[in-house]
């Protein structure tokens, strides 16, 4: 109980950070996480096309952090990390000429069977300073 305690406290402290109290998620970084799998033969080529997308997308002035780490288990597992200055800035990137480029190059590399995931998480910076 009392590191249960403990725990309510330590997560209520972090959360009380936020000078927004958290509601004002325009703000706020945004994290996504997103995980896919692609067609064996497609491997090398989302990997080609990822990292030509990301030269750019680093220099998006909103572009915190942009990765892509394979599974070391499956070859074929890919784990997308992205982290922006807002959502703002993560709309813009949505418009962008290398983004819109990378996802056509990519559109039907993904494997069928496989349903993946996409998470958007909001993250108060001042809990990360």
């Amino acid at each position: 109980m009392k590191k249960v305690f403990i725990s309510m406290t330590c997560v209520l402290i972090a959360l009380s950070g936020c000078t927004n109290g958290g509601s004002n998620k325009e703000s706020m970084e945004v994290v996504l996480n997103i995980k896919r799998k692609v067609k064996p033969e497609c491997v090398s080529a989302l990997k080609e096309s990822f990292l030509k997308c990301k030269e750019s997308t680093l220099l998006e002035p909103g572009c915190i952090d942009y990765g892509m780490y394979q599974s070391l288990t499956d070859s074929t597992e890919f784990f997308i990390a992205e982290t922006w200055k807002n959502d703002g800035e993560l709309q813009k990137h949505g418009e962008t000429a290398h983004l819109k480029q990378h996802l056509n190059e990519i559109k039907d590399m993904g494997d069928p069977s496989y349903k993946g995931s996409f998470r958007k998480i909001y993250v108060c910076p001042s809990v990360n300073d």
